[in-house]
């Protein structure tokens, strides 16, 4: 390569990267809109040969690396365990509304499946360095609710990293025959296991030994060149280089001169990741830019009002104060660095085109743009909303609020085994609704391919292998859907005993969690039938309205069968626990509680668990009706 065309190339890059960067940052807003617009008035007015677009490709990729690993050494595991229980509720709550917020959208707009998906991950995350330059400069919120929303940002880096890696697989599905596409699932399902479980006792250790027998410098070249090679295995296994640099930085994260190290690397990290959005700007022409200003302002309102709308949600979800969860939820209405990296990596799988692109790249910057503004009125808007709002519509938000206040309040009067005992169900819960989600993804992806596979091998008809996997698909919902709707009883069944236990305490008469008792009332098997089958009629398949009516009256059988089964099962063990009952008061003798003990006092009934194996505190009203025993 000329080194001429080399140095004239970094030379023209980095100065007019930095001259618009100040232009920016006399107007208050991040350096990273400056890069992105010299990339595109190098597109725009500069003729750069193949020779320069390939520097700038090999020193995008190498900015792309350093800029994800950097993300990485940021995330420190053990004080999100610590500290930020609060931030991955809320990003549990918004990531997957905003992918579904963003699929929704994009069938509306005419795109097809996979584009709605990939406008989903696009737009479910924010950028961490616009979120805190606006609100270190605006002071609008306190170092705790900074620092909180700080820890929402890495959460919706983690999020969408494990959403890049699932989406990975659907995009190079376009290019790829069914057995490459199964070998490339289960070689990133491997790698990310490996590098989880593995990586995170194994490196950490490594760089403490390097660390504590090398210099600072040998130190951080050893580290970046972890990234480095973190970033290629990736590769190799059909991944983006960008997850694997992320791993690494999040392995290297629990040594112990993790700060170091990026504080060292920091210099290098800005002028790499330079090149990184000078090169996404570079992908933009003016005119793409004008003629798609339409689709640019809709993409920029869907991710704006589905952030505000998730993130504000998430917030009252999670008791705080609706004021507070507003402005949070402005103060994150910027769009992530990982919008660049999904829509690169859709764009060069020709998953979307350049119209698509452009518009991600537009809606971006309008959110960068905005943030600052936004931010500053946030406060004025919500006090103008609440002065506006109609008495109608304030009514029946006060009741929701109430309802809500009423549950938190039912919640805190539990014992201390039982709100764990509640947190841990909660978890359960979220997690099979997650195993849910990916098992309806494996199928959305996999269901064509296997599809063909079994009618080239085996023959028959594509309709019937079609049903035939459905109902597989049915089946393999049962597992978590009958968890989950388990895990929901339990929860109400919490709901209701912290419920009379207040209602006992404010001396109330009736009995309290009327909706969630109908709720319990209702056959399980019925409640996972009616689910699955909903889910089944609502996600995309090849298959025609008589096949999924096919495949309903065979789930319906098959719950049938599975009922019956277990209600034998259930009136056998019971006939056993009588008898043994029987037995057991022929040779003892009747019990007598004290009447010191039928007042509103706790009673601790040993050997009697709940499904979490905690033993189960029974209040005993004093209504003045009983005489001995229970």
């Amino acid at each position: 390569m000329d080194e001429v065309l080399l140095l004239t190339s970094l030379a023209v890059l980095i100065l007019l990267a930095g001259l618009c960067s100040i232009v920016f940052n006399k107007l208050k807003l991040p350096p990273l809109i400056g890069y992105l617009v010299a990339g595109i008035i190098v597109a725009n007015f500069w003729d750069l040969n193949a020779e320069g677009e390939s520097v700038v490709g090999i020193l995008s990729d190498m900015g792309l690396v350093m800029l994800m690993f950097c993300i990485g050494l940021e995330i420190n595991l053990k004080k999100i365990k610590k500290q930020g229980l609060f931030a991955i509720e809320v990003a549990a709550v918004q990531l997957p509304l905003m992918v579904f917020g963003g699929f929704l959208a994009g069938m509306l707009l005419g795109f097809n499946t996979l584009q709605c998906i990939t406008l989903g991950a696009i737009i479910s995350g924010s950028s961490t360095a616009v979120v805190m330059a606006v609100l270190k400069s605006q002071g609008k919120l306190d170092k705790e609710h900074i620092e909180m929303l700080v820890l929402i940002t890495i959460m919706e880096d983690i999020g969408q990293v494990i959403i890049l890696s699932i989406i990975t697989p659907m995009l190079a599905g376009t290019s790829l025959d069914t057995n490459g596409l199964i070998v490339m699932i289960i070689s990133i399902l491997v790698f990310m296991i490996a590098s989880i479980v593995i990586g995170l006792r194994i490196v950490p250790r490594i760089m403490n030994w390097v660390s504590d027998n090398v210099s600072s410098e040998v130190l951080v070249v050893f580290s970046i060149g972890m990234a480095f090679g973190m970033a290629l295995l990736s590769t190799f296994v059909g991944l983006s280089m960008a997850i694997g640099a992320f791993l690494m930085g999040m392995m290297v994260a629990s040594c112990r001169k993790s700060k170091e190290i990026n504080h060292d690397i920091e210099p290098m990290k800005n002028l790499f990741m330079a090149m990184f959005f000078i090169s996404i700007g570079m992908e933009i022409s003016l005119g793409t830019l004008a003629d798609n200003i339409g689709m640019i302002v809709i993409f920029y309102l869907i991710f704006a009002s589905f952030k505000i709308g998730t993130v504000f949600l998430a917030y009252w979800v999670g008791n705080e104060k609706a004021r507070i969860g507003f402005i949070s939820a402005v103060s994150l209405a910027a769009m992530g660095e990982f919008a660049f990296i999904i829509a690169k990596e859709a764009l060069d799988h020709n998953v979307v085109d350049d119209a698509f692109y452009t518009s991600v790249i537009g809606a971006a910057l309008i959110s960068m743009i905005m943030l600052p503004f936004l931010t500053r009125f946030a406060d004025r808007i919500w006090d103008k909303a609440e002065e506006k709002c109609p008495a109608r519509a304030r009514t029946i938000i006060d009741r929701i609020s109430m309802a809500r206040n009423n549950l938190y309040m039912n919640m805190a009067a539990m014992s201390k085994r039982s709100q764990k005992a509640l947190h841990r169900s909660m978890t359960h819960a979220y997690m099979n609704v997650m195993f849910i989600a990916l098992i309806e993804i494996l199928f959305y992806v996999l269901m064509p391919y296997g599809i063909d596979w079994l009618y080239n091998a085996f023959g028959g008809n594509t309709t019937i292998w079609g049903i035939g996997l459905l109902v597989l698909n049915f089946l393999a919902l049962a597992v978590p859907t009958y968890h989950l709707v388990n895990n929901t009883k339990y929860l109400d069944e919490l709901v209701i005993a912290g419920a009379r236990r207040v209602a006992h305490m404010n001396g109330q008469e009736g009995e309290p969690g009327r909706i969630y008792q109908k709720y319990l009332d209702i056959n399980t098997y019925i409640i996972v039938a009616v689910m699955d089958c909903a889910i089944l009629f609502v996600i995309p398949n090849p298959l025609d309205l008589l096949s999924h009516l096919a495949v309903f009256i065979i789930a319906g059988v098959l719950i049938v069968l599975m009922y019956r089964r277990t209600s034998r099962k259930s009136q056998s063990d019971f006939t056993e626990e009588e008898d043994e009952d029987m037995m057991d008061e022929t040779s003892t003798e009747p019990v007598e509680i004290p009447e010191s003990t039928l007042g509103p006092e706790k009673v601790i009934v040993h050997g009697v668990t709940d499904q979490v194996g905690d033993e189960i505190e029974i209040f005993i009203p004093d209504n003045g009706d009983r005489k001995n025993g229970f």
